[in-house]
């Protein structure tokens, strides 16, 4: 999902991630992104997670129950960020 005319970088990767998470508020979600670094890394560190938490869901270790309830939970946390940042009028 990336923005035309821009290149597949992982800043774009960061908000397309909370975008696909959040689509109702992709106006608000899209205008905090330009402006705020703050935000930007909330998104990235986003990104991050939600890849993390994708491989453990799949992984065959007997660390995966684990690491997935730890990223479970650090997922949760993040959204919870992404809400609040959002206000009350997009969360």
């Amino acid at each position: 999902m990336t923005p035309a005319g821009h290149q597949d970088t992982p800043q774009n990767a960061a908000l397309a991630s909370v975008l696909e998470n959040f689509p109702e508020a992709g106006a608000r979600i899209r205008e905090l992104f330009l402006q705020s670094p703050d935000f930007q890394s909330l998104c990235e560190d986003y990104r991050e997670c939600l890849a993390n938490w994708r491989h453990w869901r799949q992984a065959a270790s007997e660390q995966a129950p684990d690491y997935l309830k730890i990223y479970t939970e650090l997922l949760q946390e993040l959204e919870q960020e992404v809400r609040q940042s959002l206000g009350p009028d997009e969360a």
